[in-house]
């Protein structure tokens, strides 16, 4: 395997880890904040992110099997998403700690915010280490809609 692909494979794998934790997240927050509007939008961003598991799974998946990368809307156009095992990075587990701990949804939509921004961050540094069209494509779009988790969680931080 080349190791430009090893790279690759490493930081597809980062990046299902951390959609993972961010689905468990957001699972869990809107099981605690019971708000009228703000627990569907929880329900929504779970939802959300659980289908950047599943791309990034497709993605890992394509370059073990050929090396390539495969376009964003090849991968939406599969049917069926994984199920999603709860095990994931110590430093998500003592997110989930703090968040089993608070009932405040300001506190909440900060780690939520947190959660977001280092996504878009990941996704935004591995637009500066690949070259390949397809994979900038992908990330950027990732990069894209993790800012959009942001902006919408900011908006509801202010609303509180």
């Amino acid at each position: 395997m080349k190791e430009a692909t090893h790279k690759s494979l490493e930081a597809l794998s980062r990046g299902i880890n951390a959609e993972l934790a961010a689905y468990v997240f957001y699972k869990r927050a809107g099981e605690i904040i019971k708000h009228a509007e703000l627990s569907p939008l929880l329900e929504q961003l779970a939802g959300e992110e659980k289908d950047h598991y599943w791309i990034l799974e497709s993605q890992y998946d394509n370059l073990v099997r050929s090396e390539k990368w495969v376009t964003y809307n090849d991968i939406m156009r599969q049917s069926g998403l994984p199920e999603i095992p709860e095990d994931m990075a110590e430093t998500h587990k003592q997110r989930l700690t703090l968040l089993d701990k608070s009932t405040d949804p300001i506190a909440i939509l900060k780690m939520a915010i947190e959660l977001e921004k280092e996504a878009r961050d990941f996704y935004q540094l591995q637009l500066e280490v690949i070259d390949d069209p397809a994979a900038r494509d992908f990330y950027s779009y990732l990069t894209k809609f993790e800012q959009g988790h942001v902006n919408v969680l900011t908006g509801w931080l202010k609303k509180f």
